[in-house]
């Protein structure tokens, strides 16, 4: 891939998140934010209260 600077620069600070942790979580995660863009475009959930849900999921724990 060909990546401009600040993209190299961002993928590095996300792969050294990532290692925090596991991938059944991160792949929960993620799942959570699909269902989240799904849900928003079809217009049940606005789309910050969404990411706040998740976030406060997350950082509770």
């Amino acid at each position: 891939m060909n990546l401009k600077a600040n993209q190299t620069w961002l993928v590095a600070k996300y792969k050294t998140q990532a290692r925090f942790f596991e991938e059944r979580d991160l792949r929960k995660v993620l799942g959570e934010i699909i269902d989240l863009d799904a849900n928003y475009k079809i217009g049940l959930i606005d789309l910050e209260v969404g990411l706040e849900a998740i976030l406060c999921r997350y950082c509770s724990q």
